[in-house]
């Protein structure tokens, strides 16, 4: 059933022809190779019932939201291919995927995305999101120390959530310091021997 939403929006426009031409095309088919078909009326009916089984389908609607993250990179730089380990120098897009009810992939719906970057500890982690809401990308500011950075999506009218932990950790050492210690008395001189 098409809502006054669903008519504007093109994805969906767009996977309602798909269906309908996929339901004319097996009805032809059918037709063809059916010897005595019976008719225009028997292959619209055909036509037709393929057509809203397609539309009803489970598949067709997303059931969740999935976070996948891309691959981190050193902060402001382009993306590079290393080892997933979002360290305290990385920063790493997020992009938004969607599954039915039994886990196939689907379209993503069309809607707008809230992110959220919970921080509880607040590391400094910052949160970029893309103008059409569909990605985002965390920079990973300083190694966490009593907990997770939680990145939250939601769909605006969908109200499909989805959420991924992300662990800041300290990089590899990059510099090294002296550290003194407390100043003590020295030991007085040893006698000279004799």
């Amino acid at each position: 059933m098409l809502t006054s939403d669903d008519t504007t929006d093109g994805r969906y426009l767009a996977a309602d022809a798909a269906d309908a031409h996929a339901a004319l095309q097996f009805a032809a088919q059918l037709a063809a190779a059916t010897e005595g078909w019976p008719g225009a009326d028997e292959w619209l009916r055909i036509a037709d019932s393929t057509y809203r089984w397609l539309r009803q389908r489970d598949s067709i609607r997303a059931a969740a939201i999935i976070i996948t993250p891309g691959t981190p990179r050193p902060e402001g730089t382009n993306p590079m291919a290393t080892i997933f380990d979002l360290s305290d120098l990385d920063e790493v897009t997020f992009t938004l995927s969607a599954a039915d009810a039994k886990g196939a992939p689907v379209d993503t719906p069309p809607d707008t995305w809230a992110w959220v970057l919970a921080d509880p500890d607040a590391t400094g982690a910052v949160l970029t999101v893309s103008a059409d809401t569909l990605s985002a990308v965390v920079a990973a500011g300083t190694p966490d120390t009593t907990g997770t950075l939680l990145l939250t999506v939601t769909g605006a009218t969908s109200g499909l959530t989805g959420a991924e932990a992300i662990l800041v950790q300290a990089s590899a050492a990059a510099t090294v310091s002296l550290v003194p210690g407390t100043p003590t008395p020295e030991p007085p001189p040893s006698p000279p021997s004799a």
